[in-house]
C-alpha cells in the first residue's frame, strides 16, 4: 500500500508544513492506492476509471494495458499480468468457501490482440 500525502496550501498557494491542527480540523487529505509491482521499476495500477495502467517509475511513462470496458464486461474483481507482459488474467465470480479457499471464474486475455 502507498499513501500519498498532499501539502496543505496557505493563503498564497505555497505549501507549508502539516500541523496537528490541520489533521484535527479535517484539512489534511490523503489518497491511497495499491500498486501491483511486476518488476523493480514497473507496476500495474487500476485507475479511478477502472482502466489498468502500466507505469514505469524510471522513465515516468504509463500505458493503458486494459480498458474498463473489458473489466466491466466480465465483472473482474482481480487481475494479474504474465511475466512476459503478453497475457492478463481476470478473476470474477469470487465465492469464498472456507477460510482461504474459494472458487472463481478466470478470463485470460492475449494483450497482443486486444
Amino acid at each position: 500500500m502507498c499513501v500519498l500525502l498532499s501539502s496543505v496550501p496557505n493563503s498564497d498557494d505555497n505549501p507549508r508544513a502539516l500541523t496537528l491542527e490541520d489533521y484535527l480540523n479535517g484539512k489534511f487529505q490523503y489518497k491511497t492506492f495499491f500498486p501491483y509491482w511486476i518488476s523493480s521499476h514497473e507496476y500495474l495500477h487500476q485507475t479511478a476509471e477502472d482502466n489498468i495502467i502500466l507505469y514505469d517509475v524510471e522513465t515516468e511513462d504509463s500505458a493503458t494495458i486494459l480498458s474498463n470496458d473489458t473489466l466491466r464486461k466480465v465483472n473482474a474483481s482481480n487481475y494479474a499480468l504474465s511475466s512476459d507482459k503478453q497475457f492478463i488474467i481476470l478473476e470474477s465470480d469470487h465465492t469464498k468457501l472456507w477460510r482461504y479457499s474459494y472458487t472463481a471464474s478466470y478470463h485470460i486475455y492475449d494483450l497482443q490482440y486486444r
